[in-house]
């Protein structure tokens, strides 16, 4: 593929991420959806395997959380929409932004990624905005938070390449420590599921993110 072309893919694509840093609701998901697709379908035959692999995985956790955002947004009671809108922004988590995502060098990104989940985990404790059965929460809680564990480990041994033990366990230690907050027990399942929705949206955000660095060459 041209470098022209790629760098046209990568423009139209960080618009799409861009809109649904700020919004990522169905709409803004289904964009990025569309925009994977038309990505893939370009790179398809072509020789950077590597570049075709990172549009594969991007595209499929995308999907994959829309699937959960559609589920989601059923139990998303507000009186104010301001507030519940602020569950669908990222973008209000102050150390995610494309620029910060795009400047890091790539053994930094996991770290990014991690600070990131630590406030956002603050963020999402600090408002409630989902109602619904405690059965039915349960459920989507424990399929959903169990696919982000093994996307987040995906994602780091992806970003840091070859590890020791030594460096597998400390990703393990920050990754179980992570689950381990919203798990405990006295954390409310509104506030456990609203946890992951926003740090599934930041993988996602993370994951398509680098994929624009790697269009831009």
């Amino acid at each position: 593929m041209a470098k022209s072309e790629a760098s046209k893919l990568a423009v139209s694509f960080q618009a799409a991420l861009a809109d649904a840093l700020s919004q990522m609701d169905d709409a803004a998901l289904f964009r990025l959806r569309s925009e994977l697709s038309a990505i893939r379908a370009v790179v398809a035959d072509g020789k950077d395997k590597a570049l075709g692999a990172s549009v594969d995985r991007a595209l499929a956790a995308v999907t994959r959380f829309h699937a959960f955002a559609s589920e989601v947004k059923g139990f998303v009671v507000s009186r104010e929409f301001s507030s519940r809108a602020s569950l669908f922004d990222i973008g209000s988590i102050g150390i995610l932004s494309i620029e910060n995502v795009l400047t890091a060098e790539k053994k930094n990104l996991f770290r990014l990624m991690m600070s990131g989940l630590s406030e956002g985990l603050a963020f999402a404790a600090s408002r409630q905005y989902i109602y619904g059965s405690t059965a039915v929460l349960e459920g989507l809680y424990r399929t959903n938070s169990a696919a982000l564990y093994d996307e987040l480990w995906a994602l780091a041994s992806e970003f840091r390449g070859p590890m020791d033990e030594t460096a597998a366990r400390e990703v393990q230690a920050g990754l179980d420590a992570f689950i381990g907050q919203i798990a405990a027990p006295g954390v409310p399942v509104d506030t456990r599921v609203t946890a992951v929705y926003q740090m599934y949206a930041i993988l996602v955000f993370v994951r398509c993110a680098d994929l624009v660095r790697r269009l831009r060459g």
